[in-house]
């Protein structure tokens, strides 16, 4: 593929950086040590990086010894992986961000990786061109992000079929729409904003939303509603502005 064409967006969209980069201190984690090494000077100008590991086990020591709230890494490293890293860092740091760089996006990495939770999956062919700024700016605004490779995975996996017998949980219009929204990665003001409602009201549906699916948080509605084939899985990924 000749990516020639891509050069100035790509070059420009590097030297902007993002915001929640700027804002955040970040661990950033890869078996991958030219990838790993690229990262760190590309975060030279765009924000505060605490951490840069190769394995699961000396990431969650940096994560206990220092002060992170991003962390950024593959699924594949010299030592565990990353879903489990991101499980065992939640649980360290539960208000941690996680973005997960898919390079073999299977679909069990992809489970265990939304089980974890993850915040935001971007597949590896996806990282330079957007994928990442979009998943950030999810992230940012507290949304789920998954890009068209990884709901491509989803959908062949069959995850949106409803289990023989099961009854799905009965949502309202409104309800459908801000479902929708969720599973997109948008946040609760742009939701809002396409259904020309308050935000009050759309934190209103999705505490309706999780009571209806039994879900703990934003992100299981999103897995629970693929589950039970309530919300088609999204095609391409949400038009994000840089």
């Amino acid at each position: 593929m000749d990516l020639t064409p891509q050069i100035p967006k790509l070059q420009t969209r590097s030297k902007q950086g993002h915001s929640l980069l700027r804002s955040s201190r970040t661990a950033i984690a890869s078996g991958d040590r030219v990838l790993l090494a690229s990262w760190m000077g590309w975060f030279q100008d765009l924000g505060h990086l605490v951490a840069a590991t190769t394995t699961e086990e000396d990431c969650l020591q940096r994560l206990q010894k220092d002060d992170v709230n991003l962390l950024i890494c593959t699924d594949q490293l010299e030592g565990g992986n990353g879903p489990s890293l991101i499980r065992r860092a939640k649980q360290i740091k539960p208000t941690l961000k996680a973005l997960l760089l898919v390079q073999r996006p299977i679909l069990r990495t992809i489970l265990q990786a939304i089980d974890a939770p993850c915040d935001g999956l971007c597949s590896h062919q996806n990282v330079g061109m957007g994928g990442v700024t979009a998943a950030l700016t999810a992230m940012e605004s507290d949304g789920m992000y998954h890009d068209s490779v990884i709901a491509d995975v989803l959908r062949h996996g069959r995850l949106g079929r409803t289990a023989p017998g099961s009854i799905p949980p009965e949502l309202s219009l409104k309800e459908e729409d801000v479902l929708r929204g969720l599973c997109k990665g948008m946040s609760n003001q742009e939701i809002a904003d396409s259904l020309v409602v308050s935000i009050d009201t759309v934190k209103s549906h999705i505490g309706s939303l999780l009571r209806k699916l039994q879900a703990n948080n934003r992100t299981h509605a999103v897995v629970v509603a693929f589950q039970q084939g309530l919300i088609d899985i999204p095609t391409l990924p949400p038009r994000w502005n840089p």
